[in-house]
């Protein structure tokens, strides 16, 4: 068999090894997964606000409708008056 110093340097060695790759393996997964995360809170982020600008853009809408209809009724009014004179 082999001497006890010499298995326990190989073991060290062997251990080194599996850290030594198994870091690198994490390492390139790593950078993927935290670019993912910052984008997912960045589409969070851009939902939000994407929900207020429709939000305001409807009431935007809803508002010039309304002002659209009054003006409608104005000129309804006035053609009104004229062909009452």
């Amino acid at each position: 068999m082999f001497p006890r110093k010499v298995y326990k340097g190989c073991l060290t060695c062997a251990q080194r090894v599996s850290e030594l790759l198994l870091h690198t393996v994490n390492g390139g997964v790593q950078v993927p997964f935290t670019n993912e995360k910052l984008n997912e809170a960045e589409i969070r982020a851009l939902a939000v606000t994407v929900a207020r600008y429709l939000n305001q853009t409807n009431q935007w809408l809803a508002t010039s409708h309304s002002i659209n209809s009054i003006l409608k009724e104005i000129g309804d009014f006035e053609n009104w008056m004229k062909t009452t004179d």
